[in-house]
């Protein structure tokens, strides 16, 4: 049975079964057919499906389906006969207004696939040629498609997201952002698909951070910017602001050896509320050692603290790997050390030195043999007697003669570590941890610019600064007189890392 709707429109009724279909650029979804048979059923078909002459489907996939749902044994068909590739293009302009079924993928790749049907057909106009042809221009197409000539460019853009990442990501909730998926098709591919695995995986919730991630694993891998271990179950994340604890560990035990040596022990101040508080010298944690000799220094390399108390650096450098020299001025420290370090590692690895660590007489004839040095002088302005009968201990000196040292001391360290080499990514650190002192009306001495300008006269390069925060006795009994005096207790020290280039 035939009717014609207009004389050039025929409508045939076509049994379902006689209908072919051809590979589809999209699929009907359930849902959407349940609504239109629920439709149908209810108002019968309005608009006629559209077939070609050898009966396969050219537009009308849902009308079809939802018929078929229904039981309909025939259903109304507008005949035309279409080649191929005007059937492809009879459903993309089809699909072209019903954008809001596509991804911003579908929609990209079906008006890519409409230029190139005009080109087999020969009515696409090549860019920058000119023809009395009635030729189809991009301007055309944006046209026809209702957008600007930029934003057509724009849509189409996510085509150059290589294939393999467009199948994964064409329906999925990513795919619905236009801005996103031109973002990544300006990826090269191997980023696309590490972005895309991030997506997919659900290692990244968002386009953004899954870019940003992806990004930064390539450029490492590109630029062999890789590490064999897992950095944050190591430390973390570091920042320049850490806390460093006292935690349980064997390297804290060995540590505690020396710095809990009842000998070596003494008391920074006593007589502190009514004579019930003692605030004994402030001892470097394992942890705060450890991080710095992990971090900064190079494995296997020679670690020098010429100024190592109670040698929390130079134990944390052989518990990890490294070789060892250490000077101090108090004979105890440097025998109990010894005697410790003996205990726990290979001699060779450790020379220890009861000398002046600012001079380092017995290196004096020698040249960038050091691969990193960790010290941590006295605090200025006399804050902490170490050895009060020492002539070469810093902690005895007034202001200028201990700057003077300081400065001779890093002259010595210049000549003594080695070259860095930042494209190679090879670091030789020299790192100072220092503190403030306060000398009443003068105000702060900041120990913290004064060995920074001290290291850049020596020819040194600050690289890095960290501060770590104190566990500090002092804000229960010094509140009072802050307060009054309108300053704040100073629970942090400074890392300065040095570099020589």
């Amino acid at each position: 049975m035939t009717t014609a709707i207009r004389p050039e429109v025929i409508v045939e009724n076509i049994s379902v079964q006689d209908i072919k279909i051809r590979f589809r650029r999209r699929l009907p979804t359930d849902t959407k057919v349940k609504e239109l048979a629920s439709s149908i059923a209810n108002l019968s078909l309005l608009n006629p499906i559209t077939i070609d002459n050898r009966n396969y489907l050219v537009s009308g996939y849902h009308r079809l389906k939802a018929v078929q749902l229904l039981g309909h044994t025939h259903i109304p068909c507008i005949r035309k006969d279409f080649s191929k590739l005007y059937a492809e293009l009879a459903e993309i302009e089809e699909n072209d207004v019903r954008t809001h079924l596509l991804s911003k993928i579908e929609q990209a790749e079906n008006l890519v696939r409409r230029e190139e049907i005009y080109a087999k057909m020969g009515k696409r106009m090549s860019s920058g040629f000119n023809s009395d042809k009635a030729l189809i221009s991009t301007s055309d197409l944006a046209a026809l498609s209702g957008l600007s000539k930029r934003h057509y460019r724009l849509k189409r853009q996510p085509v150059k997201i290589v294939q393999d990442v467009r199948d994964q990501l064409r329906n999925t909730k990513f795919a619905e952002v236009l801005t996103d998926m031109v973002k990544l098709s300006q990826q090269e591919p191997d980023n696309q698909r590490k972005i895309c695995e991030l997506l997919i995986s659900g290692k990244c919730s968002t386009f953004k951070r899954a870019f940003v991630e992806g990004n930064i694993q390539m450029m490492r891998k590109a630029k062999e910017y890789k590490i064999n271990f897992d950095m944050k179950a190591r430390w973390g994340t570091p920042h320049s602001i850490m806390r460093f604890t006292k935690a349980a560990s064997d390297l804290q035990s060995i540590c505690n050896l020396v710095s809990k040596d009842e000998e070596l022990e003494w008391i920074k101040r006593s007589g502190i509320h009514f004579g019930e508080t003692t605030i004994p010298v402030y001892a470097m944690s394992a942890d705060h050692a450890e991080f710095l000799v992990t971090y900064y220094t190079p494995e296997k390399g020679l670690v020098l603290d010429n100024f190592m108390g109670r040698a929390t650096n130079g134990i944390a450098s052989l518990f990890h790997g490294r070789r060892f020299i250490g000077y101090d001025v108090n004979k105890k420290s440097v025998e109990r050390t010894r005697e410790v370090m003996k205990e726990h590692f290979e001699e060779d690895k450790f020379q220890l030195f009861h000398g002046d660590g600012v001079t380092l007489e017995e290196f004096k004839d020698q040249s960038e043999i050091l691969d990193a040095v960790i010290n941590d002088p006295p605090y200025i302005l006399k804050n902490e007697r170490y050895n009060p009968t020492s002539e070469i201990d810093l902690s005895n000196l007034d202001v200028d003669e201990f700057m003077e040292r300081i400065e001779y001391n890093f002259k010595q360290l210049y000549r003594l570590i080695k070259r860095s080499d930042f494209k190679k990514k090879i670091f030789y650190p020299v790192i100072t941890k220092v503190g403030t002192g306060r000398r009443g009306t003068k105000g702060i001495y900041d120990m913290d610019l004064e060995f920074q300008i001290a290291a850049k006269k020596a020819g040194f390069v600050l690289w890095d600064k960290l501060f770590n925060q104190l566990h500090s006795p002092w804000g229960a009994v010094n509140w009072e007189r802050n307060y009054i005096n309108r300053y704040t207790q100073k629970n942090y020290e400074t890392n300065l890392v040095f570099m020589k280039f």
